[in-house]
Order: structure tokens, then C-alpha cells, then sequence
């Protein structure tokens, strides 16, 4: 028998839609989940399962407000919210209570969500202290960062939904080493106030799932996206699959080598065509400007903090932002041009491709041990150029999941969820 907390978000919408299961009842089965595998786990940074149980049999007098309904949902510890604690995972914020939600937040419960908990987060969501989280499929292993917390507590079937933020690839690498979809959107499609800035020029919101349907049914209530129905009818084209293996191939590790080469056979197979794509000149100093992107705007975000609360930052985030101090003006201004002419560029990308697959990180997760979330090499390039992405888990046989992320171009979120769900469908068939 299927328990409530086992279904994807599109199949719990549904069931309360249909009134075989109440909202309440969905809840209590997630917070025994919780109960369940969370003490191994640690995904959360905070919980409130009393006023989320009350919340839920409030909405259960309710007729559905949209899909979202009576949804746990999880908020990664860098968004606003008013009912918890948002700590960055910082010493300095352990008691700070916003007083107003987060754009995101008030829009998930508006639509009927419930907000169950904060999910954890690196330092800041940047190169700090890491998260306790661990990964569901291994104790040993790291959950990837800096949406941590969110990545893993969709992964152990904990919530169906948790919204997420990447700056380089906080979204992509924990969906890739937890094995659950992730999506982040086009640069400025989810409206980002009330969310802890790192870098105003490529923080970006997004979330973790169990499917890209699920992605797709959070973007169209959590963001003015209107293309839940064009999603829904599919491709009306060939798909045409681009693998793009440089500039950070060097970099992959047998486990993403074999994943990228499971998944062309398998596409292959299926009859979708697939041609390899290059980087023009220049896009391979990329992940460069968006590390000096990162850093200089790091500095003006956390200058409170570094000039009040300095001895209560990590050495990570010391090291980040001496590490800014260093970067001249006209370097900071170069990377940013740099960005901009490839954006102009890089419709190019795509003249014979629907869609770009490549690594979503270099291989499997790294050990917990060594307090490394991962290297955002393969989600840099796409991050700095506003692209959408999603992370799709790919069945490898292996100790650990994997994943490679689809890219579209800027704009084009639709044209990435519906690419997306086809090469899913394709991974998932039993062959």
C-alpha cells in the first residue's frame, strides 16, 4: 500500500482534489516520515508541526485554492519567513524572526501550501559553514550545498516540495548527488525579495522535487509563468538533444562519464537525435567571472556582517571576502562584460539543439567528511548566462544517484520543463 507521504506533489493535488485524502492526513504521514528518517537525516534546520497540523485542518474546511493545496512544503534557511526563525546558519541571525515573508513564501500560502519547516542551508548559502544534513542514501556522504536541507528532505520523501536558491549551483549539484529533480529558473522570472542576497547579478530562486510535472505546477503558482498548459501538451517538434561535454570535462569522474553515456544510448534508442555541441571562444572563462561576480557582490552583501559580526563569520566566509578585497574594480567590470557578450552569444548554442544536456556535477557526492559540498563547476557557465536548468536524476547503477541538467535558453522555461519531462520519461522506461 502506497502511504500519503510516497506520492509526487501532482498525485497529492489530485487526491485532495478528489477527496480520498485530506490534507491533514497528508500531513500526519509527512511528519511520521519525519519522525521516521530524519534523525539520520537532518534536513531541517526548524519545525513546527503544531501549527502546520492547524494549518492543515483549517484548509481542509476549504474547497482546493489551486494545486498546492494542503502541500507540505519545505523553505530553505536563506527565505523569509515570519512564523520561523531564518538564521542563514549564522551565529549572528540564531534568533532572527523576520517580520514579513519572502515574495515566494507569500505566494505558496496563498495557493494553500503549508509551510512545515526551514530546511538547512550552508553558511549564508555560500562557501561557509556547511550544513549537519547527510544524504538519504548514504550517511557518509554529503548532501551537496548549499540547499542542502531542501535537496534531502525531498529525496527522503519527507515534503514533495522545497524552494531553493542557486547562485552557481546550490540547486543542480544537491539535486544531482540526492537523485530528486531540481529546477532553477530564468534569472528573474521568481520575484527574489525577502531572500537573503549573495549576488543581486546571479542569485536566483527554484526548488526541489520528485518529477519535473511537480517543477512545473510550482512554477506556474509560484511565479507569473503561464505555461503550465503548453507544458502539458508536450513538444510539438523534434527533440534534439545537444551534449555538451567542455570546458569543465576534464573535471567529470567516471560516474558522470558513464551517466552522460547511459543517457545518449538511451535517448538514442528512443529515436531522439543527438549532436554535440561547442563553446565559442571565451565562454570558457565563464565560471571564472561568475566567481569574481560572487565574491565582489559577496562583500557589499555581507558588509554588515563583516564590519559588525566579523569574529562570528566562518573562516570560509573570512577567506570569500578577503578574497574580495583583492579584486580591483576594472576585473569586477571585465567579468561583467564578459557575461554580457556571451549572453548575446549564446542564442548560437542552440541553432541545431532543443536543449543542452550536460554534468550536473563533476561525480558522485563527496564524502561528509571532508565538509565539501561539491565543486558548481558544470552549473557556472549556466548560471551567469540567466539560463533555466533541471537537474534529472539518471539511472545509473552505482552506490549513489546522479544526475546531468538540461539547459535551455534564457526565457525559455517552458521549452526546458517540457525537454526535461521527455528525457525523464526516457531514463525512466524499463528497458
Amino acid at each position: 500500500m502506497t502511504e500519503p507521504y510516497q506520492l509526487t506533489l501532482g498525485q497529492m493535488a489530485q487526491a485532495i482534489r478528489a477527496g480520498s485524502l485530506t490534507s491533514e492526513a497528508l500531513l500526519n504521514s509527512c511528519l511520521a516520515r519525519i519522525a521516521q528518517v530524519d534523525p539520520a537525516v537532518l534536513a531541517w534546520a526548524s519545525l513546527n508541526a503544531k501549527a502546520a497540523l492547524a494549518r492543515a485542518r483549517q484548509l481542509d474546511q476549504e474547497p482546493p485554492r489551486s494545486l498546492l493545496h494542503g502541500i507540505p512544503i519545505g523553505v530553505k534557511d536563506i527565505i523569509d519567513t515570519d512564523d520561523f526563525i531564518t538564521s542563514y546558519n549564522s551565529p549572528i541571525y540564531q534568533t532572527h524572526r523576520p517580520t514579513t515573508n519572502a515574495n515566494i513564501v507569500t505566494r505558496a500560502l496563498d495557493a494553500g501550501a503549508i509551510v512545515l519547516g526551514k530546511t538547512t542551508t550552508q553558511e549564508f548559502a555560500t562557501r561557509g559553514n556547511v550544513s549537519p544534513t547527510r544524504n538519504p542514501h548514504s550517511a557518509l556522504h554529503s548532501p551537496g550545498g548549499s540547499s542542502s536541507g531542501s535537496a534531502a528532505a525531498v529525496a527522503a520523501s519527507m515534503v514533495p516540495l522545497a524552494l531553493s536558491s542557486q547562485t552557481a549551483g546550490s540547486i543542480v549539484r544537491p539535486a544531482s548527488y540526492c537523485g530528486v529533480v531540481g529546477f532553477k529558473a530564468s534569472y528573474g522570472l521568481i520575484d527574489i525579495s525577502g531572500v537573503k542576497r549573495m549576488s543581486p547579478t546571479l542569485d536566483t530562486l527554484g526548488w526541489h522535487t520528485r518529477s519535473v510535472q511537480d517543477a512545473a505546477i510550482t512554477l506556474s503558482l509560484l511565479s507569473n509563468w503561464q505555461g503550465l498548459q503548453e507544458f502539458e501538451r508536450g513538444l510539438t517538434t523534434e527533440l534534439i538533444v545537444g551534449i555538451c561535454e567542455d570546458p569543465f570535462w576534464p573535471l567529470a569522474e567516471t560516474a558522470t562519464r558513464e551517466a552522460l553515456s547511459l543517457a545518449r544510448e538511451r535517448l538514442e534508442r528512443a529515436g531522439v537525435r543527438i549532436i554535440q555541441i561547442s563553446l565559442p571562444s571565451g565562454f570558457e572563462k565563464l565560471g571564472d567571472a561568475l566567481d569574481v561576480i560572487g565574491d565582489v557582490e559577496g562583500l557589499a552583501s555581507l558588509k554588515h556582517e563583516w564590519l559588525y559580526h566579523r569574529e562570528n563569520l566562518s573562516a570560509g566566509v573570512h577567506e570569500k571576502l578577503q578574497r574580495a578585497q583583492t579584486i580591483k574594480p576594472q576585473v569586477y567590470e571585465e567579468a561583467k562584460r564578459l557575461a554580457r557578450t556571451c549572453s548575446e552569444q549564446s542564442a548560437s548554442l542552440f541553432a541545431g539543439a532543443t536543449c543542452i544536456l550536460t554534468p550536473s556535477s563533476p561525480g558522485y557526492a563527496p564524502l561528509l567528511e571532508l565538509k565539501d559540498p561539491g565543486d558548481s563547476c558544470f552549473s557556472k557557465l549556466w548560471t551567469i548566462l540567466e539560463m533555466p536548468s533541471v537537474n534529472i536524476p539518471i539511472p545509473l547503477p552505482g552506490p549513489l544517484p546522479i544526475g546531468l541538467e538540461i539547459i535551455c535558453p534564457k526565457g525559455q522555461d517552458t521549452l526546458a520543463l517540457q525537454t526535461a519531462q521527455c528525457i525523464e520519461n526516457v531514463m525512466n522506461k524499463k528497458l
